[in-house]
């Protein structure tokens, strides 16, 4: 018995050991679950994501929670990161870029352009205190001059598919998303109206953080070229990005 459990034992460690911890921006949820498959049918290594608001996450990880890579949607969460935990972090590359759009469910909704928001009664974004989409949608409100005059209009969500669903779910009239959000959910009409010029570039930078594992160091690394790579490349231009 007590030989079967120091086998189960050694077997769970061996298990965790070779997991690798990626916390990853909720807009990458459907691209990285393909980048995951391909990725442990090449490695022995199994990858576990946390998704969530890029700057909730570059939080957690700048508090202890553990973590092997960051790859956030922008680069203010990532530079928040970098003056939290400089010495920790051995790389940065940018693996993708995005655009903004709007989102509606029925075609009652008539967008001309991105003036047309004015007309509706609730719009969903992500909060800017926790998400770079919010932060890239206020850039665009703001600059348009949309946003003093519809904020009180404006449902925050925790990060960009949450607020993709206040439009699914029907509690709001559009949602203010990243091009490959909408392009999930055939059943949403996409509204590519969002003046490119009205919001910073948007990219996805992805960070490896050293925990002092040699291995699992030398196994993030691996997985942030692999997702340089050019058939992962490929991958996230088929889901929208570029």
């Amino acid at each position: 018995m007590a030989a079967f459990a120091l086998m189960l034992f050694s077997s769970c460690k061996t298990s965790s050991e070779e997991e690798l911890v990626v916390f990853a921006a909720a807009s990458l949820t459907d691209v990285l679950a393909e980048v995951k498959e391909k990725y442990e049918f090449l490695n022995t290594t199994r990858v576990r994501y946390n998704f969530g608001g890029s700057q909730s996450l570059a939080v957690e990880l700048s508090k202890g929670s553990p973590g092997h890579i960051f790859i956030s949607a922008g680069k203010p969460p990532m530079e928040f990161l970098y003056n939290e935990m400089e010495p920790k972090i051995s790389e940065v590359i940018s693996i993708a870029t995005n655009s903004l759009v709007i989102v509606t469910k029925t075609q009652t909704v008539d967008l001309l352009d991105h003036s047309s928001l004015a007309d509706l009664d609730l719009i969903a974004l992500a909060d800017p205190n926790l998400a770079p989409a919010g932060v890239y949608s206020r850039e665009f409100l703001v600059s348009t001059g949309l946003w003093s005059s519809l904020e009180s209009r404006f449902v925050f969500a925790a990060d960009v598919r949450a607020a993709l669903n206040y439009v699914r779910s029907g509690n709001v009239d559009a949602a203010i998303v990243y091009m490959t959000d909408g392009l999930t959910e055939p059943d949403l009409l996409i509204w590519d109206i969002v003046p490119a010029d009205s919001y910073s570039p948007i990219s996805y930078p992805a960070a490896v953080i050293v925990d002092g594992d040699g291995d699992r160091h030398r196994d993030a690394n691996m997985f942030a070229e692999f997702l340089v790579s050019p058939e992962i490349v490929d991958i996230f231009h088929s889901y929208g990005f570029r």
